[in-house]
């Protein structure tokens, strides 16, 4: 008897070695991207001062606008794609309870119960007998499989840490979702403000128009100066439909992000564009390895896939399982109990043959884990590029915009010129108008411009990650 427990105990000693050196964590994939030490272009970003930046508010209250604010807070509550991540980080988290059930030992019961009747008859067919009985019948069944080269552990963590990468795909969502709102905002007010702005305009080309009218009448203009200054009158109000088509869009495309149908009112009731708001310092470029939520997912996955495939390589080594019984029966009840049998058992197994299902399995994953280390690198090196591009956007859109102005005064100035020119008799009413024309154009361009400024502000804030506290998520413990 001693013979046979040696070896079993040298059995598996073999069996446990073996397995110790078939699930051994592999080298990890090296990502095939380059962080930089710095960033190459830099922009003139304005710098929070001391407390003014508190990373458990939400980045639009730099703004200091309660409607931006309000309207952002509406849509994380009833955005349809945010419910859409909120209900898959509920099923991850799901599947992490599920994967830890099986760390556990089961218990299963049953109970029934049979009544048998019976007829039998002789053969003069005068004759018969019948008979029944009643048998009751209840049973435990516990067992327990030994995670003994971690494979139901490696299964958890791996859960877990796609759950987490669930919740970062839900901060992520959460902050797209909130940039996407301030833009929509901005636009909104941008369109109004280029709509009070062209309403100015065609209410001084009708004025000029019935000045040109009555100064025809008495002989100081010609017909042809009254005819340009109707086609000037009609090429501006020809702008304001293509206004409020867009300010409709906006509208629709504003409530659709809120949760709203389509068409609801929007509550936007500010009429000038913030000029100035705090922009978030882009730091370096590793900051984004933490701050950005989309390369922790990546991140997380990565790992998961990992532990993937030590859970696959462990599916090759057998499995120690230990149960235990105990059945009831009886023909009445009140002896139900009375009348009982319990087992132990024990068992060892393991695959022999299975066509290469499992050794396909660990090539599956070790694709995966490939897959997901080309996927981080992208991401990190997207992070970088949407960076740069913010970077060189916010600059050059500020040079920009100093360069409109400087062309609007200089407008200006020729206007004057052109008008007095006009009086005078020196030139045709066309130059006045061309730049009249001019002047009206760049007015409304340099609001559109100034709102584009605004937004590639607040885009500096989701590529760079500046969030702001949006979900408060409870990891699943690994």
């Amino acid at each position: 008897m001693m013979r046979y427990a040696l070896i079993l105990i040298v059995l598996m000693s073999v069996f446990f070695i073996a397995g110790c050196n078939l699930i051994a964590p592999e080298p990890v994939a090296e990502m095939s991207v380059e962080i930089p030490d710095a960033y190459v272009y830099q922009a003139d970003t304005a710098t929070p001062r001391s407390g003014e930046e508190n990373p458990e508010s939400g980045w639009w209250l730099a703004f200091d606008v309660d409607e931006l604010s309000e309207l952002i807070r509406t849509g994380l509550g009833a955005n349809h794609d945010l419910n859409v991540l909120k209900a898959r980080a509920d099923q991850a988290l799901a599947d992490v309870k599920r994967e830890k059930s099986n760390l556990g030992p089961t218990l299963d019961y049953s109970l029934g119960g049979e009544q048998n009747y019976s007829q039998s008859k002789t053969r003069d067919q005068y004759s018969s007998s019948s008979d029944h009985n009643h048998s009751y019948s209840a049973s435990l069944n516990a067992g327990y499989t030994l995670d003994l080269w971690g494979k139901n552990r490696a299964d958890v963590n791996a859960r877990a840490l796609e759950y987490l990468a669930t919740l970062q795909d839900l901060e992520d969502g959460a902050l797209t979702l909130s940039t996407d709102i301030a833009d929509t905002w901005v636009d909104i007010v941008s369109v109004r403000t280029r709509m009070q702005v062209l309403t100015r305009q065609i209410e001084a080309n009708q004025m000029t128009l019935n000045l040109q009218e009555l100064r025809y009448l008495n002989g100081m203009a010609m017909a042809l100066d009254v005819s340009q200054q109707r086609q000037a009158l009609a090429q501006v109000r020809s702008a304001m439909p293509l206004l409020e088509k867009e300010e409709k869009q906006l509208v629709n495309a504003m409530g659709l992000s809120l949760g709203q149908t389509p068409g609801t009112p929007v509550a936007v009731s500010t009429t000038d564009l913030p000029q100035t708001f705090l922009a978030p310092q882009p730091g370096i470029p590793t900051d984004l390895l933490e701050n950005r939520a989309d390369i922790r997912a990546a991140r997380m996955r990565l790992e998961a896939a990992a532990l993937d495939v030590e859970a696959a390589k462990a599916d090759l080594l057998p499995e120690l399982t230990l149960s235990a019984s105990a059945a009831f029966s009886s023909g009445t009840l009140d002896l139900l109990f009375q009348n009982w049998v319990i087992s132990l058992g024990a068992a060892l197994a393991g695959p022999l043959l299975d066509g290469g299902k499992r050794k396909a399995e660990i090539e599956r994953t070790r694709a995966v884990v490939r897959e997901e280390v080309n996927t981080y690198a992208k991401t990190v090196a997207n992070a970088i590029y949407e960076v740069e591009d913010a970077l060189v956007a916010i600059d050059r859109q500020k040079a920009y915009i100093e360069l409109l102005e400087q062309q609007l005064a200089a407008v200006k100035v020729t206007l004057q010129d052109a008008r007095v020119q006009y009086l005078n008799g020196q030139s045709s009413y066309l130059n006045y108008l061309s730049a009249w024309a001019s002047m009206e154009s760049l007015e409304r361009q340099l609001v559109s411009e100034q709102a584009t400024y605004v937004k590639e502000r607040i885009a500096l804030y989701k590529v760079t990650g500046r969030r702001g506290a949006f979900f408060k998520a409870t990891p699943a413990t690994r």
